[in-house]
């Protein structure tokens, strides 16, 4: 059986993005305009990724007529498989604060905690990879059925188990880090275990880029620059700063305990952004946090016992 191997590139030719416009893929036909999603197919012999009407008995349509991009368009995923695809983003667009959003529609049919979808991203044109589940710098991820992000019997965050729904999945940076790289990659992989019970896979349909100022969560306008809570915390302390419209960023977070021990530091994060400190021992912790704005110190209590 032939496969394919997919490869998206988004190049976004005029120095100005306009917020009206969305960068498009329904894997419908060749678009070469600059307002579509590029698409370079290259082949692989082990991977399924295919684009085509999908003929399944649950994956049997697409959301918008007639191709999807599907864990081939026929068969079952075959066990012991590891088959991705990608795609990346230009990074010279205009500096301005808001959030970029990856948009998707898509179908699950996996093994549930054996086999699963991962969404990884990379900084760095692909020489190490982060999960976009529960990273600190992913501005939100959300759409899917909660049921179908699980932790694998592997310790991985995946998409796994069945939704036969199509879902409008949202995968969200914040605009202003993104712009701080010269590209981001786009990672979907499907893994599979050594046990067949012929499953359908993972379908996906309607992707789109676009940034905006406005979140399409409800999220309060927050009278304060910076919010940093829960205080006291079990661990995981989030820092939101206030939405602004220009270019917005913390440049430097700097975690320090009672004896005035740096135990971590972070520079150029987003400015959405979350501290992990579970591995610290209960006590008094000092936040201070810089951003191309103003600087602040906050002191929060640890309670992990």
């Amino acid at each position: 059986m032939k496969t394919k191997l997919l490869w998206v590139i988004l190049w976004v030719v005029s120095p100005m993005l306009s917020l009206s416009q969305n960068y498009l893929q329904y894997f419908d036909g060749a678009d070469t305009t600059s307002q579509s999603l590029q698409i370079k197919l290259d082949t692989s012999s082990t991977n399924i990724w295919q684009i085509g009407p999908p003929q399944k008995i649950i994956f049997n349509q697409a959301g918008t007529l007639p191709n999807v991009l599907i864990t081939d368009t026929i068969n079952s995923y075959p066990i012991n498989n590891i088959s991705s695809f990608t795609f990346g983003l230009a990074s010279d667009f205009v500096d301005f604060g808001g959030v970029l959003a990856i948009q998707w529609k898509q179908k699950l049919d996996l093994d549930d905690t054996l086999d699963g979808g991962y969404i990884e991203f990379s900084s760095d044109s692909g020489a190490t990879w982060t999960n976009a589940f529960n990273s600190p710098y992913t501005y939100n991820f959300y759409g899917f059925d909660n049921a179908n992000k699980d932790t694998l019997v592997n310790g991985d965050v995946a998409f796994s188990g069945k939704d036969t729904n199509w879902r409008d999945i949202w995968l969200c940076f914040d605009y202003s880090w993104v712009s701080n790289f010269d590209s981001l990659i786009f990672k979907f992989t499907l893994k599979s275990d050594n046990i067949d019970n012929n499953r359908e896979g993972w379908m996906i349909d309607n992707m789109n880029v676009h940034p905006t100022w406005f979140h399409t969560i409800n999220e309060k306008e927050q009278d304060e620059y910076l919010l940093v809570y829960p205080n006291p915390t079990n661990g995981i302390v989030n820092i939101q700063a206030k939405k602004l419209k220009d270019y917005h960023i913390i440049k430097e977070l700097s975690v320090v305990n009672i004896k005035g021990e740096i135990i971590q530091q972070h520079f150029n994060v987003p400015t959405k952004f979350k501290v992990d400190i579970r591995n610290q021992p209960s006590g008094i912790y000092f936040f201070t946090i810089k951003t191309n704005i103003q600087t602040e110190t906050f002191r929060i209590v640890l309670q992990n016992d």
